[in-house]
């Protein structure tokens, strides 16, 4: 006899089978399931969430349904909050189509490792904050958040789920009862409770419970009874996160405290408040070191093979192995984005391993500096890829290149690469590594392309940009807009490895052109990033060395002697320690030293510099 379970599950492939093969089952509760399904034409995977039937003949059930993905969908192009790309109905299922995150949410990791350190706790809290900062420009308010809601994506990246019950602050949505208060008791704010109207300032009494719970493993009000909780909420004052530890940061106490004040005129005003005031004393809203731990019953299926007549290409995802310990940075594919301005780049020092930036939160003031002009690096002679390495074993059922409104992409093919210095001299020996086939941008992302990014999401212009021509790689943009620019594209910043791979290929080869380095003709000012064609890297990629630096998105330690010079370069000591390695070298008379692929360099995640730019890449499943 077929169960009501089997029979869903047999009229979701009916509906959903002419485009996605449903894979398993990955997560939901009692409003929704969520299911992996991979796209049978590309083999993207995506998330899709099915709403219970039960529920589905509920009209304002239904309708706050839908309202999640009008929400969403007005929320897209940020890199913390999960894209919803399309919703549907039919043989009497509702359903959402929404990006699929490998990883795990904060609840889960918090079981499994306890609680965060001060450094890692203030990572996701402004990351969270990030996402809010969005939200709250576009007049949205989560009203739900809390651990099970934040994801921990593979790189390190919290990304926030389900602003299903969202409201938009100046339109009555009529789908709220009077008196109606949704959310989860123990993140709840009072006024929430009391069930009066919600703004920004509720989500971030909400963050102030997570921040204390990262910190501490326990939530400030705690009880069997939702009563006593909600009760606690409106009369009782929050602990000290320091009377559980007295070795937290005074100042995150502080900020724990401003957070969860009854009033919500006494809290921040604005997350964009809470964001200064984190960044001030070091936190960093990148990527942190914390990474997830994948079931391996769920790995096996997102690797496993598409099924005959399925999707043409196959996604091979990588994951962390479930011994790994979840508060330990993925060796294989680090991630932590950068932004800024390089400064006088010191000698080439060894790679050291991915590690978190110890953020003591003591105050210091954040300051954003333009720096314009940099290194003396130089580029190589001319060495263009041969048709055999560029032809790089490209897998018969992936495409060599794709092409959208944002431009070309090249396909990196999968399998071994040389990654680090080659020279006899180095510190570190070279190393093999493998990875995944992606695609990398065949340029630098260009001004005329960002100036599209800022027309299409209303952001404000950099400063740098205002007189630059249209065909000039985007520089003097921070890591946080790049990286909001690639969402938007539907793309990402590469690791370093990635970086690396996509610019010197398979063949070991130290420049993207070949062996020799370039040493005449060498330019003295940025070019058009379709130049150079004859040095194209062996992808086909072009100016991945000698026209501007490259953000990645992996992790970079600095050393006291680039600490001390970034400080005489800006002339401060308002900067991030949270560096990001850069890639490529700029423009220079003075020779190719930097322009190897190989060279390690890194820059502060809270700077910006006019010659530094990014470009993106994109996986197969995307």
């Amino acid at each position: 006899m077929t169960t009501r379970a089997e029979q869903q599950q047999s009229d979701i492939e009916a509906l959903l089978g002419d485009k996605y093969q449903v894979l398993c089952r990955v997560g939901g509760g009692g409003m929704a399931q969520v299911l992996l399904a991979r796209h049978k034409l590309h083999g993207g995977l995506f998330a899709i969430k099915i709403l219970s039937d039960h529920l589905a003949q509920d009209p304002n059930i239904v309708a706050r349904f839908k309202q999640e993905a009008t929400t969403a969908a007005s929320l897209s192009g940020h890199p913390n909050i999960v894209p919803i790309f399309d919703i549907g109905e039919g043989m009497g299922l509702h359903y959402l189509v929404m990006q699929f995150v490998c990883g795990e949410d904060m609840a889960s990791y918090l079981r499994r490792e306890g609680r965060l350190s001060v450094a890692a706790a203030a990572s996701v809290i402004a990351q969270a904050a990030e996402a809010l900062s969005w939200a709250e420009s576009k007049r949205v308010v989560h009203r739900d958040l809390k651990p099970a809601n934040m994801h921990l994506d593979t790189t390190g990246r919290i990304k926030i789920l389900d602003f299903g019950i969202s409201k938009i602050t100046d339109v009555a949505d009529g789908l709220t009862r009077p008196g109606e208060a949704l959310g989860t008791p123990f993140y709840m704010s009072p006024e929430q409770i009391r069930g009066e109207g919600c703004d920004i300032r509720s989500d971030l009494y909400s963050l102030g419970v997570v921040f204390f719970e990262l910190l501490t493993g326990r939530r400030p009000f705690e009880n069997e009874s939702a009563t006593a909780i909600q009760i606690a909420h409106l009369n009782t004052p929050p602990p000290s996160v320091l009377s559980y530890d007295d070795s937290i940061p005074p100042m995150c106490d502080q900020i724990i405290q401003r957070l969860l004040r009854k009033d919500r005129n006494e809290r921040y005003k604005t997350v964009q408040e809470l964001l200064d005031e984190l960044k001030a004393n070091g936190a960093s809203s990148g990527p942190s070191a914390l990474r997830p731990i994948v079931d391996p019953s769920l790995a096996e299926k997102i690797n496993e093979p598409p099924t005959p007549g399925g999707c043409v290409s196959e996604t091979r995802v990588a994951v962390p192995s479930p011994g790994a310990s979840g508060k330990t940075a993925a060796a294989a594919r680090p991630s932590t984005p950068a932004p800024s301005v390089p400064q006088v780049v010191p000698e080439e020092k060894p790679r050291t391993p991915s590690a978190a930036v110890k953020i003591g939160l003591a105050s210091a003031a954040v300051l954003l500096v333009l720096i314009a002009g940099l290194l003396l690096m130089g580029r190589g002679k001319s060495n263009a890829p041969t048709a055999e390495t560029s032809a790089a074993a490209k897998p018969a059922n992936l495409p060599a290149d794709l092409q959208d409104a944002h431009g070309r992409m090249v396909l990196v093919a999968a399998g071994p690469f040389v990654f680090g210095s080659s020279n006899a001299d180095s510190q570190e020996p070279q190393q093999t590594a493998a990875l995944p086939a992606f695609y990398v941008d065949e340029t630098e992302v260009s001004n005329e392309e960002y100036l599209r990014f800022i027309r299409d999401t209303g952001r404000q212009m950099p400063n740098a940009m205002q007189s630059a021509k249209p065909n000039s790689p985007a520089s003097g943009v921070s890591e946080a807009e790049a990286e909001a620019y690639a969402a938007w594209a539907g793309k990402r910043l590469p690791t370093e490895q990635e970086w690396e791979k996509a610019a010197r290929g398979s063949d070991g080869r130290s420049f993207p052109w070949g062996t020799q380095p370039w040493t005449d003709g060498v330019p003295q000012q940025i070019e058009a990033v379709s130049s150079n064609p004859e040095r194209r890297s062996p992808a086909g990629a072009y100016n991945m060395a000698g026209n501007v630096w490259e953000m990645t998105a992996s992790r970079y330690t600095p050393s006291a002697a680039e600490l001390d010079d970034m400080q005489r370069s800006l002339r401060s000591t308002s900067f991030s320690h949270d560096w990001v390695p850069i890639k490529g070298g700029s423009f220079s008379p003075g020779g190719s030293r930097g322009f190897a692929a190989y060279v390690h360099r890194g820059f502060p995640r809270d700077q910006r510099s006019q010659v530094i730019g990014f470009r993106c890449v994109k996986d197969p499943s995307q």
